[in-house]
């Protein structure tokens, strides 16, 4: 699978709250930095914090509009829209860093315009 289709597949995983085809891809120690949170570091570590993310919409759906590829190194442009748990409507616009190391997703960070949801009031 070549790097542009590994940065597919994540937010394929997303979109279906199913992250078993992306899990071979995945480091050992990859590691995710996402706003609000600590580092997350190990596959398990990573899987879990992204389902939880996940857990706090009863919809959401990411449309990455361009992939940018340098060397071990890729940029997701994406906008996502969904529904709150709360059933409020969400929506953001952002950018996903992804590294690669031997063929596997070893570094995924996440950069957004709206960031109220990381400090709730």
């Amino acid at each position: 699978m070549n790097k542009k289709e590994l940065v597919a597949l994540i937010f394929e995983a997303m979109n279906t709250r199913n992250f078993s085809n992306m899990e071979q891809y995945i480091s050992d120690n990859i590691q995710l930095d996402f706003p609000g949170i600590d580092l997350a570091v190990g596959k398990k570590r990573v899987l879990l914090v992204l389902n939880v993310i996940l857990r706090k919409y009863s919809e959401l759906k990411f449309n990455v509009s361009d992939i940018l590829l340098e060397n071990n190194k890729a940029v997701a442009i994406w906008t996502n829209q969904g529904l709150a748990k709360t059933g409020e409507p969400y929506s953001n616009i952002g950018l996903t860093l992804v590294e690669f190391e031997d063929e596997k997703i070893k570094f995924l960070s996440d950069y957004f315009k709206d960031t109220s949801f990381t400090n709730p009031k």
